[in-house]
């Protein structure tokens, strides 16, 4: 998918996943990986957004495996940046494993209630990162 990218005005290049509805919350609506300036990013996208200014705890998994992330909320809100290390995941063992599971912790002055998880499949992931990056602008 290309959008505009309204700071720059450039295009910005990125391949999603929608969550499976059936085994997720209703605010889980998916996984974007998004072209960056050396890579990619990996980025899980809400339906509610979170405050701004929010560093969730973020954990994602596959099979038996997990890992907890402390994520940054892009502007206006919808938007979990994962660090870095979730290229490398994505890059790497995220390739073989059928869903990913993600659960992203209530932040500070949610409801406990105000978690949100689900499952993200990955069916097509080693095809598409590197059509994606091929396409990205930087690469």
């Amino acid at each position: 998918m290309r959008t505009p990218n309204p700071a720059t005005g450039a295009a910005t290049v990125s391949i999603m996943r929608t969550a499976d509805i059936v085994k997720s919350d209703i605010d889980l609506a998916g996984l974007m990986l998004r072209c960056a300036q050396n890579n990619f990013e990996v980025i899980v996208v809400l339906v509610r957004p979170l405050p701004p200014r929010a560093h969730p705890k973020v954990t994602v998994g596959t099979g038996g495996s997990s890992v907890e992330f402390t994520a940054t909320v892009v502007p206006p809100g919808a938007e979990v940046l994962l660090p870095a290390d979730a290229s490398a995941l994505a890059s790497g063992p995220w390739q073989a494993a059928p869903e990913l599971s993600v659960q992203i912790a209530a932040v500070e002055g949610d409801e406990p209630s105000a978690a949100v998880q689900g499952i993200i499949p990955l069916a097509g992931l080693g095809n598409a990162i590197p059509l994606l990056l091929s396409n990205c602008p930087s690469q």
